[in-house]
């Protein structure tokens, strides 16, 4: 009698999760809204750690005028009011009944847990500093981007009676962009199949540091530095700014493993959604492309090193070899497809769980639009923890670049070795002591 029971709820709990997934999705008027971009993000053994984005002002953050800006700012993007449901291992996105509210605490929900109302986005302030907590299941950092560059225009007009401007700020009452709700992942893409498929190898040298084991603390050095003095070495020597990052993080590592016996690459998080005509899309559309450090550029010239970087980012970049590669990872989410449940599905990705790139990885998500509000603003910042090795995430914002190298260990040397390079360049700077870090796993399903 007691299994029959437990059959009867398990159907009704299956018929209700079907009847939601019908019935909404991420915008008005969507539905059967299953999650493919985001997909690897779903089968962590542990979870996914959150993705945060923190934005220090130079005064008190006030808890309810960010509740009113968040109020205001949340009409323009639905689809981040939203939950997941789980159905066979698959996951989709509905529309969210609970309202997001900021909450002032040190604390940052698990995402998907009832804490934070099972939203996949969570804000929080404490002190001069407000958190933006995200899924990287839902979207990736450019997607994430201008919803917080409207959550600080509403709140500067509120706080501090801003009279800023909002060109290219997404405003509450302006319509949602082309496909900015579409799937990237849907379908394949066509492309010039006669020319070649650039591939950069990624057999690359590995730092110490570099390797999975469990840790319960992540860390973090946050530096700032003068965007003109930045871009003033960029032009000089044809970098980009994440070229020239990429520069300088790379000889210093060479500096300090002079024997280094394999190309050392920054592995650079680029933005593919022009490449398949979704520029507006919010959902993950990023690849790694490797940048290597070859030890011939230690008998060349910064601008050398610099052109030699751009070319190899600019084949891997070119629009029919990033088509090809979105075609080829259809077949991921095809596999996935024909598995039956969740626990076939994680079995099938877990070795994303032991998968690493050698040697370091850079994400520049590049300006943000805050406008004349920048003046209200001291730092802001984005990263993440449960990462192995070395990252380095890079913002403009204002009349700054800021960095946050967030790393799996304490050590500074790296850092260090940034800053001596900083200095050999004459560009100043302002950096942070070691700042220890959790963000949290997800809570979207219950793991055994």
């Amino acid at each position: 009698m007691k299994n029959i029971f437990k059959k009867i709820y398990e159907e009704f709990e299956r018929n209700n999760k079907k009847q939601k997934i019908r019935s909404s999705g991420s915008t008005p008027g969507a539905k059967l809204e299953k999650i493919r971009s985001g997909q690897s993000y779903l089968y962590q053994k542990n979870g996914m750690e959150s993705e945060v984005f923190e934005i220090t002002f130079h005064k008190k953050v006030s808890g309810s005028m960010l509740s009113q800006a968040l109020t205001e700012a949340i009409k323009r993007y639905p689809y981040l009011n939203t939950r997941l449901v789980e159905l066979d291992g698959d996951f989709y996105i509905i529309q969210n009944e609970m309202s997001l509210t900021p909450r002032r605490t040190q604390t940052l929900a698990r995402l998907g847990h009832i804490s934070c109302g099972f939203h996949l986005v969570d804000i929080t302030y404490y002190g001069k500093s407000v958190y933006v907590s995200w899924h990287h299941a839902l979207c990736d950092g450019k997607g994430i981007k201008p919803f917080v560059e409207t959550l600080i225009y509403y709140y500067c007009k509120l706080k501090y009676n801003s009279k800023a401007k909002s060109d290219g700020i997404r405003l509450a009452n302006s319509p949602l962009l082309p496909d900015e709700s579409t799937e990237p992942n849907l379908g394949s893409y066509s492309f010039d199949e006669s020319k070649d498929h650039v591939q950069v190898s990624r057999d690359a040298f590995a730092i110490p540091e570099n390797v999975i084991e469990e840790h319960e603390t992540d860390y973090r050095y946050d530096i700032q530095i003068p965007a003109t003095q930045f871009m003033k070495v960029c032009k000089a020597n044809h970098a980009t700014p994440a070229i020239l990052t990429s520069l300088i993080v790379s000889e210093g590592i060479a500096e300090l493993y002079p024997d280094f016996d394999k190309p050392i690459n920054a592995n650079l998080a680029v933005d593919i959604r022009d490449a398949l005509d979704l520029p507006n899309t919010f959902k993950n559309c990023v690849r790694s492309m490797p940048l290597p450090f070859e030890r011939e550029f230690l008998s060349i010239s910064l601008t050398e090193r610099a052109e030699k970087q751009r070319a190899i980012l600019n084949a891997q970049r070119d629009r029919d070899n990033l088509r090809r590669a979105a075609n080829a990872s259809l077949g991921l989410f095809e596999k996935l497809d024909s598995l039956p449940d969740y626990k076939a599905k994680q079995g099938m990705m877990d070795f994303f769980n032991g998968m690493l790139l050698n040697t370091y990885i850079i994400s520049y998500l590049g300006q943000m639009i805050v406008n004349q509000n920048a003046q209200y603003i001291d730092t802001v910042g984005f990263y993440n923890s449960g990462a192995a090795g070395l990252g380095i995430n890079i913002l403009a914002c204002g009349d700054k670049f800021c960095f946050n190298f967030k790393q799996s260990f304490e050590s500074d040397k790296y850092v260090k070795a940034f800053i001596n390079g900083l200095e050999k360049l004459g560009i100043e700077y302002k950096a942070s002591e070691a700042i220890p870090f959790l963000t949290p796993n997800d809570s979207i399903i219950t793991r055994k």
